[in-house]
């Protein structure tokens, strides 16, 4: 750790030197500039062992305000130890407006007066079943009828399903928002797993640490993080070549193999320890078990199973309907909300000047926001912006939500951006990749010079 501190002196960490500390034995967390030994709560956190461990090493900032209350603080502050010298992510200005604790306070008090725990709602549970013996049966379907068109539809149906065990139980269950048990979270995660493909580990790293943290932070969201030269151009920043002009058409296309891509690249990103812009802790032993482990009763599902039952060419095609589905649907419900029109976009250096909750506004748009079919076909996505505020939240009630966002957003003069349906905000997601797409002009005067 350096030159030994003199005594009494306040010690100082590294980034570098924090990341060190992301065991069980010496678990240390970042917030605001400080840092804390959390290592002996560990195996009394409440919100359980992986839940804590997910944050060792790392600045944990945005992730405490957003999944505890105020108070929790006081908890924190007794296992201070030092200061943090420096970062390894962009750090966001101070919310000296309270927009956040407000917006918080508005909804906790809302909740309250409704009695509702935001954590338990049946009837969302009712409709995880749904989807989880939806999924079983098209699955089934498949196998059992592969030598008619009926089997067809049954792969087409998976590839749908498999997209709404993602949305519904699996997204919420990466937010640790189905109940306040975290055993509930670990066999769910495995499910969702087993059921979907990709790996909750990596994805949890991926989304819930990097894109709600950063989103849209160019170079540093993981989810629309790209190259100088990449398959599109959606920064302002990204050098321009000419097949950007066709990315409008090219790129929907492209999405039907986001599964396929997302399910391989969790086995590099396991190795390697890092999903994208994000540095993933080792997992444990039983973490890594279970990730292998889920990952081979997947590919028996959709591969290995079939193989033994239906022709090679009939497996082929099943398996690249489902593929495609899948692939097509998550990726269209997903990019809508932040690759869009009139959404903000900063560099990593300019984020003190921003605050953080009001850049989750700034950066997500909603779309029919009144619709219940939209809300239930989109796993609440079309809520985008009460999600990213709240994703502890139970999805169903994002509706209850949504009003007090906009409402307090108009009242801090914060933008807030929403379109009237999905064709819409689908229109809007192509005009963005075609205006993106276009020669930007200062490369035009350039070559005319």
């Amino acid at each position: 750790m350096g030159s030994p501190e003199p005594l009494g002196a306040v010690k100082h960490f590294t980034w570098k030197e924090l990341s060190a500390l992301n065991k069980r034995e010496n678990a240390h967390v970042a917030h605001n500039g400080k840092v804390y030994d959390v290592s002996s709560f560990v195996s009394s956190h409440p919100g359980g062992v992986d839940q804590i461990m997910l944050g060792a090493g790392h600045d944990i900032t945005h992730l405490f305000n957003v999944y505890h209350q105020p108070q929790t603080m006081k908890v924190l502050e007794k296992y201070y130890v030092g200061e943090l010298i420096d970062n390894e992510m962009p750090v966001y200005a101070e919310d000296k407006t309270q927009f956040y604790p407000v917006l918080k306070k508005r909804v906790k008090e809302h909740f309250k007066s409704l009695n509702i725990d935001p954590k338990i709602d049946y009837r969302m549970f009712s409709l995880y079943l749904f989807f989880l013996f939806f999924w079983v049966s098209s699955w089934y379907g498949m196998l059992r009828y592969h030598d008619s068109w009926l089997g067809v539809a049954c792969s087409f149906a998976l590839g749908w399903c498999s997209c709404f065990v993602l949305f519904n139980f699996g997204h919420d269950l990466s937010h640790f928002a189905i109940t306040h048990k975290p055993w509930i979270w670990k066999v769910g995660g495995f499910i969702t797993v087993v059921m979907g493909g990709f790996s909750m580990y990596c994805w949890t790293y991926q989304h819930t640490y990097g894109h709600h943290n950063y989103t849209n932070v160019n170079g540093v969201d993981p989810d629309t993080k790209t190259n100088d030269i990449d398959f599109w151009r959606i920064k302002h920043k990204q050098n321009w070549i000419k097949r950007y002009r066709l990315q409008y058409i090219y790129m929907p296309m492209l999405y039907c193999f986001l599964a396929i891509k997302m399910k391989m690249q969790d086995f590099s990103d396991i190795l390697s320890l890092q999903k994208g812009t994000i540095r993933m802790n080792p997992p444990s032993t039983f973490q890594l078990i279970k990730f292998y482990v889920a990952k081979f009763l997947h590919f028996s599902l959709v591969l290995f199973i079939p193989m033994m039952i239906m022709p090679l060419k009939t497996l082929i095609l099943y398996h690249f309907i489902y593929e495609l589905v899948y692939g097509f649907i998550t990726a269209l419900i997903t990019v809508v909300n932040h690759v869009n029109t009139d959404l903000a976009e900063i560099q990593p250096d300019e984020t003190n000047d921003k605050k953080w909750a009001e850049y989750q506004v700034l950066t997500t748009k909603d779309y029919a926001t009144d619709s219940l079919l939209c809300t239930l076909l989109t796993g609440a996505l079309n809520h985008q912006v009460a999600h990213h505020l709240f994703p502890d939240v139970l999805q169903s009630y994002y509706p209850i939500i949504t009003p007090i966002v906009r409402d307090t957003c108009k009242e801090f003069g914060i933008q807030y951006n929403c379109e009237t349906s999905f064709l819409t905000v689908v229109k809007e997601h192509l005009i963005f990749l075609f205006k993106m797409g276009q020669e930007p002009a200062a490369t035009q005067y350039n070559k005319e010079q």
